[in-house]
């Protein structure tokens, strides 16, 4: 991989950190204004499900954080832009799309797939 290629996945990998960290605080403040149960058991019953989903949301985002960390953490190291499994390297159109992402497409897709 090229420095601009480099560079300019790094600069995009330090947006989409910024963007979830908004969110994940987000979704915490959310959380936190519907921490008072208001109504009849029905209402309850939703505002539990909502609160739920929002965890979910707010879990899933820090998983996504820690990836984009991770993947931070190995352009420092010199080793971003390699397969976690083979070794290879990840196409640039795919860290484009994913720039967090661990796998080339190849062992994406065999992780992926179903077992039989």
């Amino acid at each position: 991989m090229n420095k601009k290629d480099l560079s300019f996945l790094k600069k995009l990998l330090i947006a989409r950190k910024a963007e979830f960290l908004k969110k994940i605080n987000g979704a915490h403040k959310d959380i936190d204004k519907t921490a008072e149960d208001i109504g009849d058991e029905i209402d309850q019953a939703v505002q539990n499900a909502e609160k739920e989903i929002s965890y979910e949301l707010a879990a899933n985002d820090k998983i996504t954080f820690e990836e984009i960390n991770e993947a931070l953490g190995k352009i420092e190291k010199g080793a971003y832009g390699n397969c976690e499994c083979c070794g290879k390297n990840i196409a640039i159109e795919r860290l484009k799309a994913i720039p967090w992402g661990r796998y080339c497409i190849e062992c994406q897709e065999e992780a992926e797939r179903p077992k039989r």
